[in-house]
């Protein structure tokens, strides 16, 4: 096999260059500027993976939007969110394709005609961005389809993957790049899936280049090009619109085009004048409802603090959550705040500045709400945790939250840059919880929020503490039901994180009204073999661990190592049994080695 992987190899590699030297395609690098969930892929090479890798930047988390260079070279961790895992056609790859349309997990692409890579970078990058492992990496190499009988086999002999693929088809609204979706075996497939299911509710595009199609002027020419697609045919009989355009010189700035209409947040006006080409969704909101009607007292309007006796008014509007994507404002109203995540000191317990608290600080002083940015202006919530949780600039109208814990024995920094404190995913619900009851106490009734503990040096995928600052708002409210506070926005900087919550695979609703939760649960044997099950859990006075997931399936508590998806921390996996599991995490145990 190795010996087929290598020829298969030297056959990708133009020109016999060494693994990690093909120059990626312009039209690959432009494809690469979206945020795609789910790439479905007939080539064999990393062009489109190691495009993604050399884009992925993991300052975005505290930024306003991508830029698309790297904060740090391709020799240390990248931002996992944004990179994709590689899958084929095994029963377990085809599940993780589907539980992808409905559960958060890190991007996919699914190479249905198997995978070699080592093109653009070598085989080590690969592994250590876990885009895939030696393990799946040859599996993936036998999966590897070079002549009709079998792509035929692929096809036909594999059901689970015919349904997986239909189900993506049927659910997903797909662009096609590339000639290969004309190929027959493809349109038969197209064609079954339309007869068994029925017309699909989204809308299928497929890019054609004018000069691949046979012009009938040319017989020598012509033997290397395609008929012209059928529109008809593509449109009635596949649900799939053509899109041609003339020369294969346009398709990087055709890709670069949608790339700036679906994939890139607008940091201002449209340059030149030019027509906005999309609509965006970038907000979400929730009211909460007690289902009594209740009213809650609140403050006289326009007042940015509480007096002793204020008089109260009953509340006509049910407090709101409202969830944004968006960069962070600076408060510009009686009665409304900000509250930005920091990190702390080990020693002083005093706030760390990250990005995030930097910028929202120098825009402040820009706005002549404070005359200083220095970290000495941080007090600490009175009567609040220790070490603290919670801190006000001053008096303005600046609140920080630090999800931070004093670890017994602190840890030593993954990257020589990495700050001094030790993130906690667990602490991050109280933290949360705490600042805006320091801001309800000052008086304020309109919170804005960060993205907490989800900066450049988190030990997780953004959307584990974004869940768990959904859970801190509800902490909040639970605890303090006659709060003052009428609105909470909270915002978002992460497509990992967006995406899935306008998809509706992020339960908010779910976890604003109550602790129960479902986690997926993959167990793995010996050989690899797995079995899935969808675990309800909650209702419980503690967190819900890796131990809580063990006790109610049964499971060895000494003998299976545990890993979380999506990831939360860059570790292996471990048999830690402390570890919290989120909602919408899926949970594998695996034989310990």
């Amino acid at each position: 096999m190795g010996e087929r992987i290598k020829a298969y190899r030297a056959a990708l590699n133009v020109g016999g260059k060494p693994p990690g030297r093909c120059n990626i395609p312009l039209q690959t690098m432009a494809l690469a500027q979206c945020y795609w969930p789910l790439v479905l892929s007939t080539n064999y090479d990393d062009l489109y993976v190691v495009s993604r890798m050399r884009q992925s930047d993991p300052a975005e988390m505290a930024t306003t939007a991508r830029t698309g260079s790297s904060a740090r070279d391709e020799e240390n961790e990248l931002a996992e969110t944004d990179i994709p895992e590689v899958l084929g056609r095994s029963v377990e790859d085809c599940h993780k394709v589907i539980r992808s349309l409905d559960s958060p997990s890190r991007p996919i692409l699914w190479a249905l005609q198997g995978f070699i890579g080592g093109q653009a970078a070598k085989l080590d990058a690969l592994y250590r961005t876990r885009v895939l492992d030696k393990p799946r990496h040859l599996e993936l190499a036998r999966q590897v389809v070079v002549g009709h009988q079998q792509y035929q086999q692929a096809i036909n002999a594999q059901p689970h993957f015919r349904r997986s693929f239909a189900e993506v088809f049927s659910r997903r609204s797909l662009l096609f790049l590339g000639s290969g979706i004309l190929e027959d075996y493809l349109v038969n497939l197209f064609g079954e899936i339309a007869h068994h299911y029925g017309p699909g509710p989204h809308p299928h595009f497929a890019l054609f280049c004018r000069q691949s199609f046979k012009t009938g002027k040319d017989p020598v020419a012509d033997r290397y090009k395609r008929d012209p697609p059928d529109p008809r045919f593509f449109q009635m009989r596949l649900g799939i619109t053509p899109v041609v355009y003339d020369t294969y010189a346009e398709l990087p700035e055709l890709l670069n085009r949608l790339a700036e209409a679906v994939g890139k947040r607008p940091s201002g006006s449209v340059p030149g004048g030019a027509k906005p080409i999309s609509w965006m969704p970038d907000e979400l909101g929730f009211s909460l409802v007690d289902g009594l009607n209740k009213q809650v007292p609140t403050a006289d309007k326009g007042s940015g603090s509480r007096s002793r006796g204020a008089r109260a008014s009953p509340a006509v509007a049910p407090r709101r959550l409202r969830l944004r994507y968006a960069p962070l404002p600076v408060p510009t109203t009686q009665g409304e705040c900000v509250i930005v995540s920091v990190g702390r000191t080990v020693k002083r317990k005093r706030p760390i500045h990250g990005s995030q608290a930097k910028g929202l600080l120098a825009k402040a002083r820009s706005a002549g709400l404070i005359k200083s940015t220095t970290p000495s202006n941080w007090e600490a919530l009175r009567g609040g945790s220790t070490p603290p949780l919670a801190y006000r600039f001053g008096r303005a109208p600046i609140f920080a939250v630090a999800a931070r814990i004093d670890h017994p024995t602190p840890l030593p920094p993954s990257h020589p840059d990495d700050p001094e404190d030790s993130r906690d995913l667990g602490i991050i619900m109280d933290a949360v919880s705490e600042a805006l009851l320091m801001a309800d106490r000052a008086g304020f009734t309109h919170v804005h929020i960060g993205p907490v503990a989800s900066g450049q040096y988190r030990l997780w995928t953004p959307i584990h503490p974004f869940i768990q600052t959904l859970a801190g708002v509800r902490h909040f409210f639970t605890r303090h039901p006659d709060s003052r506070l009428q609105l909470v926005e909270l915002y978002v900087f992460s497509p990992g994180v967006w995406f899935p919550v306008v998809a509706g695979k992020l339960p908010v609703g779910e976890i604003l009204s109550s602790d129960m939760m479902k986690v997926w649960v993959d167990v793995r044997n010996a050989d690899g073999a797995t079995e899935i099950f969808a675990v309800t859990t909650g209702g419980r006075p503690t967190p819900v661990t890796v131990k809580t997931i063990k006790e109610i399936c049964g499971l060895s508590q000494d003998r299976l190592d545990v890993e979380l998806l999506p990831r939360s921390g860059k570790v292996d996996p471990s048999d830690e049994d402390d570890r919290l599991v989120t909602p919408a995490s899926i949970v594998v145990f695996s034989p310990r080695k």
